[in-house]
Order: C-alpha cells, then sequence, then structure tokens
C-alpha cells in the first residue's frame, strides 16, 4: 500500500538531501539556502495554524535537534532506504517543519 504522505513533501525532502548523495545529512541541512527554506516554511505553517513562533527560535538547532532524535545525523542519503526516508520526514513534520509552504 502506498503511505500517507504528501508527495510534494517527499519530493522537497529528497531533492534536499539528494543533491549531493555523498554528503553526511547534518552537513546537506546546514546550508544556508535550506535552512532559509525550511525557516521560511515553518512560518508559514506556524501563521496558517495560529502558532506563536518562538521568540529565540533557531532553525538550525531544531533542525539538528531532529536530526539526532531520528538518529540520521552522520547518515549519508546514498545509503538510505526509502523507510528511513519516510521516518526523516515524519520526525520533521512532527515537529511542524515542512517542505513545501
Amino acid at each position: 500500500p502506498m503511505p500517507n504522505i504528501n508527495f510534494l513533501e517527499w519530493d522537497g525532502l529528497t531533492r534536499i538531501v539528494f543533491t549531493r548523495k555523498n554528503k553526511s545529512l547534518s552537513a546537506l541541512f546546514k546550508s544556508k539556502s535550506v535552512l532559509e527554506l525550511l525557516n521560511k516554511n515553518y512560518q508559514i505553517y506556524c501563521s496558517l495554524n495560529e502558532t506563536m513562533v518562538e521568540e529565540n527560535f533557531d532553525i538550525k538547532s531544531k533542525v539538528n535537534e531532529i536530526l539526532e532524535a531520528c538518529g540520521f545525523s552522520n547518515t549519508r542519503a546514498r545509503t538510505m532506504s526509502n523507510d528511513q526516508l519516510l521516518k526523516l520526514l515524519e520526525g520533521f513534520n512532527a515537529h511542524g517543519i515542512h517542505f513545501t509552504s
């Protein structure tokens, strides 16, 4: 059966992770353009759900926290299975970070 996911988000995640498939995920998610995209999407998500963004919110530390919690910070994209990518997407979505606006 097909997983119950937003395929635009799946596409956004895989585009980020496989841009440089030999880099670790923590290195990929530290790039300025990725952090800006995720921060913008997080703020849009919060405004749509009428949630206040924390005053000292730091997207970089939030992303690192999620990667550590999922256990993928030192993992390389080329070694990940589809189930692991789904777990990563689920981890980001659970914290309100989405890959589409």
